[in-house]
C-alpha cells in the first residue's frame, strides 16, 4: 500500500538519491535505505511500463482505495459540506475506475479538503477549531 508521504517522495525521487541509497542499502540490508529503495522499486516498475506520471496516478488511486472505502457509510445529512466533497473525491479515485491522471497536486487537494473537514467538524461539535503544528 502506497502512503502520501511514498507518492510525493516519488515524486521528487532521482537517479542521484537512487544510487545514493543504494550504496547505504548495501551496508546496511535491513535499515531504513534498504526498505526505501524496496518501496521506490514499486514505483520503479510501474514507470518503467507506464512513464512516472502514470506510476503516480496508479499510487494514488491504490492509496486512496485502500483510505476512501470508510466514506461509503458517511452520514451525508450530518457531515459537513466539505468533508462529502472530500468523501466525493476519495471515492471517485480509489473506486470510481475513471480515466483521469491524478497528480501530486490531487494528493495537496485531498490533504487540504482533509484539513478543512477536521476543522469543519470541530465546529459543529462546538470545540474551538485548531489544526495544530507539528
Amino acid at each position: 500500500m502506497y502512503s502520501e508521504m511514498d507518492i510525493r517522495e516519488y515524486d521528487r525521487w532521482t537517479e542521484a538519491e537512487a544510487a545514493r541509497r543504494a550504496e547505504e542499502a548495501q551496508r546496511f540490508p535491513m535499515g531504513d535505505s534498504a526498505a526505501k529503495l524496496a518501496r521506490m522499486a514499486l514505483f520503479e516498475s510501474h514507470g518503467e511500463r507506464t512513464g512516472k506520471e502514470r506510476a503516480i496516478a496508479m499510487a494514488i488511486e491504490m492509496w486512496m482505495n485502500g483510505a476512501s472505502d470508510h466514506f461509503y457509510d458517511l452520514d451525508r445529512e450530518r457531515a459537513p459540506a466539505v468533508l462529502c466533497e472530500l468523501a466525493d473525491l476519495t471515492l471517485k479515485i480509489g473506486h470510481g475506475f475513471s480515466d483521469e491522471t491524478w497528480t501530486i497536486e490531487t494528493v495537496d487537494r485531498i490533504r487540504e479538503l482533509w484539513r478543512e473537514s477536521c476543522l469543519a467538524v470541530d465546529r459543529q461539535l462546538g470545540t474551538e477549531p485548531d489544526w495544530g503544528s507539528w
